[in-house]
């Protein structure tokens, strides 16, 4: 993982989260998941990730009940507050699961889930920035050993042709994410 990969990531999420107005009951790709359950979703990615540079272990956590826009500012100022926590010393090594896991292989998998999230965020924004194509390319690479074919369900769908060659299409594709048709 090069160093700036949950930087990079972190930088799309805040690029693409709601602003004020926005509707939090609006469907997302994740089937069953409207704004607000999946802005919930990556708050708790987060606050895993903060608990785990912090205290060397990852608890199961549960977001803040985001009731309203003011909600993205709380995970925009969270967010960059873990940047911060990658940023400075942290343990080694993160308990998740009761395993240990290397830090950097715990940025790997925070900047795959908030990549992937940002882009189920910005899926229906036609405006919306797509994933910058070098964090896709990099994603990408790990993918396969983050995410492995068998035991994928329901966290992950099975692997779909792309609809294009692009480093980003080719990895929402391998997570079994599509462009919605509008």
């Amino acid at each position: 993982m090069s160093d700036d990969l949950l930087e990079r990531a972190v930088a799309y999420l805040l690029s693409v989260l709601p602003g004020p107005g926005f509707d939090l009951s609006a469907p997302t790709p994740c089937r069953g998941w409207n704004t607000r359950m999946l802005l919930a979703h990556v708050d708790e990615s987060i606050a895993a990730l903060r608990e785990g540079l912090a205290g060397g272990q990852v608890r199961v956590t549960s977001g803040m009940p985001l009731s309203n826009c003011a909600g993205t500012l709380h995970i925009r100022s969270r967010a960059v507050a873990m940047l911060g926590d990658w940023a400075n010393e942290h343990p080694e090594s993160v308990v998740v699961f009761g395993r240990p896991v290397p830090a950097p292989v715990l940025g790997t998998v925070g900047a795959l889930e908030l990549t992937v999230h940002a882009w189920d965020l910005a899926a229906n924004d036609r405006k919306a920035p797509p994933i910058p194509e070098r964090l896709a390319r990099e994603l990408l690479a790990v993918a396969p050993e983050l995410v492995p074919i068998a035991d994928r369900w329901p966290l992950f769908g099975p692997p779909i042709e792309p609809p294009s060659t692009a480093p980003g299409d080719r990895l929402l594709a391998y997570l079994g994410r599509t462009r919605p048709v509008s």
